[in-house]
């Protein structure tokens, strides 16, 4: 195996990987790390473009004593590449931790949050914001009527609590605060995606 094809293979694995296991790392370890893995990808993303080019320079220079297995490093890295941007065989991580039944969105100035309920009794929060700020909050939920009483698994926001009224009128998320809650301003969640408001 020569190098040219060693390097090719080493760079898209390690790029379509890390793109399809964000779902994992995303969560796990999380936080800054989070900046550190789409650094990578980035990085790895311009190092594949130039290995390309690279590659098809040097086939060029070599078009009269060309092989077949001369074209396949470019081959890896091009099939790369398009895995990576389009994900053509629709690899999703993200439904191993269930179906989404239901997703909810926060914008603000500085952060912004998504909440998400999964299949069959599962809840996610996302939250986002300045500094890197990256964080998910977890656990159960069980419904009754129009609220929605949440479990978390270990830290909770600050500004999100456990029992939400979902108010269909308004298609937005309120938290129901209690007098010995120690939330700090609650914000509500509107249904539905992200619409980029700010």
């Amino acid at each position: 195996m020569t190098k040219s094809l060693k390097i090719s293979i080493i760079l898209s694995i390690a790029f379509v990987g890390l793109i399809r296991l964000r779902p994992i790392w995303e969560r796990n370890p999380g936080g800054f790390w989070n900046v550190l893995f789409f650094l990578t990808i980035a990085t790895l993303f311009v190092w594949i473009s130039i290995k390309i080019f690279i590659e098809i320079v040097r086939i060029i220079k070599n078009r009269k004593t060309l092989k077949l297995n001369s074209f396949v490093p470019v081959g890896i890295l091009l099939i790369s590449l398009i895995d990576g941007i389009y994900n053509p065989l629709r690899i999703n991580l993200e439904s191993v931790y269930g179906n989404v039944t239901f997703r909810a969105c926060y914008e603000g100035t500085q952060n912004q949050a998504t909440f998400k309920l999964r299949e069959p009794d599962k809840f996610e929060i996302h939250w986002t914001g300045v500094f890197f700020y990256d964080e998910f909050f977890e656990g159960t939920y069980s419904k009754v009527g129009d609220t929605l009483l949440l479990e978390y698994d270990g830290k909770r926001p600050t500004r999100f609590g456990d029992e939400i009224l979902m108010d269909n009128g308004n298609k937005s998320l309120q938290t129901i605060r209690t007098e010995v809650d120690s939330l700090e301003y609650v914000v509500p969640f509107y249904y539905g995606y992200c619409k980029g408001l700010n």
